[in-house]
């Protein structure tokens, strides 16, 4: 019970940091603390997974890369502001709802609900369908009840159904158009955990039968 109870702090606490790496440019403060020693205990975990060992490399030379810069948060933030401010050919969408699988209105509508139940509300009057948004989500449903097989369930769909359907083709055109690489990194390894989150909901289900029964 406790191993489990492990695992979903540390699984929301990851959703978490992703969600506040994405939300807006990061102060030079939010990114030298990227190396403080709560992140590099959090990336030190994510490597001991062997299927992210080499995203989580990837993701950690473009940050020591963006940390030598010579202004390393005005280039860092202008990465950002052209990679995910500006509109498509150039920029990248962030927004669940500009991607084929639905449509602005109907994924903000639907994420509204998911936000409601969870008495959670977007900052800053942001969308509810912004990739940031969609990750803090995620942390708080993880954290509702550890050991309810429901919410596993409810993760799983929303995973599935909110965040796989569009991050393969966000990731794809992230690396496509971020020549400097940091967010690029950051988002192909965001998939990669997520895909092994999901195996992970799966195979949970037999094992907490397994050991409550």
């Amino acid at each position: 019970m406790q191993l489990f109870d492990d695992m979903a702090r540390q699984r929301a606490q990851i959703y978490r940091w992703f969600s506040l790496l994405l939300f807006q440019e990061l102060s030079d403060e939010a990114l030298a603390g990227l190396r403080d020693k709560n992140n590099l205990a959090l990336m030190n975990g994510l490597k001991f997974i062997p299927e992210l060992l080499l995203p989580t490399r990837q993701f950690q030379r473009r940050l020591c890369a963006a940390l030598k810069r010579k202004a390393r948060q005005q280039e860092l933030a202008a990465d950002f502001a052209s990679l995910f401010l500006l509109p498509s050919p150039t920029g990248v969408s962030p927004y669940a709802g500009h991607y084929p699988h639905t449509t602005p209105s109907e994924e903000r509508r639907i994420m509204r609900q998911w936000l409601v139940e969870l008495a959670l509300v977007p900052k800053n009057n942001e969308a509810t369908d912004h990739i940031a948004i969609q990750l803090a989500l995620m942390a708080a449903l993880i954290e509702v009840d550890p050991h309810s097989e429901i919410l596993l369930a409810q993760q799983y769909h929303f995973l599935h159904q909110h965040l796989l359907v569009w991050l393969p083709l966000f990731s794809k055109r992230s690396y496509q158009r971020d020549n400097f690489g940091f967010y690029a990194a950051a988002i192909g390894l965001l998939l990669r955990f997520i895909q092994l989150d999901i195996e992970w909901i799966i195979d949970s289900f037999p094992m907490r039968d397994s050991n409550e029964g």
